[in-house]
């Protein structure tokens, strides 16, 4: 697949460890999707795509859905859980879309649903916390 001409652009990969670089990203209404191409680097003993990379990648794509909801301000995951639903394959191009559940003054509830050629692979809930930005020196 060339992302590039279905209409994804590369997507803020800041913190994004470079196995699943490059981050691509495409606006669909308000919602982001989120993808990166799968290959070698990911498969595990049995020809598919290790479920540690599949958590990776969710925790990255939802981390940054909560962070344009809350402004850029910092926050950390505090809770990450994942359904794997479907086996990916060594090549796929794994797409990520996340929605906000509920915002809280310190605390974001953020769900995505992981697909690849439309088919549902996984399923990723988690929580996050919203930091205290630094005191200016």
């Amino acid at each position: 697949m060339n992302p590039q001409a279905e209409g994804w652009s590369l997507g803020e990969d800041v913190g994004l460890p470079e196995m699943v670089r490059p981050l691509w990203t495409r606006q669909e209404g308000t919602v982001a999707a989120f993808g990166f191409q799968t290959g070698p680097a990911h498969f595990n003993g049995r020809d598919m795509v290790h479920g540690g990379i599949m958590a990776l990648f969710a925790d990255h794509a939802l981390g940054l859905t909560v962070r344009r909801a809350v402004d850029a301000a910092p926050a950390a995951t505090i809770q990450l859980d994942i359904n794997y639903i479907g086996v990916t394959r060594p090549g796929a191009f794994v797409e990520v879309r996340a929605e906000i559940l509920r915002r809280t003054r310190s605390i974001v509830f953020v769900r995505g649903l992981l697909t690849v050629d439309a088919t549902l692979v996984a399923t990723a809930n988690g929580v996050w916390k919203i930091l205290s930005r630094p005191a200016p020196a």
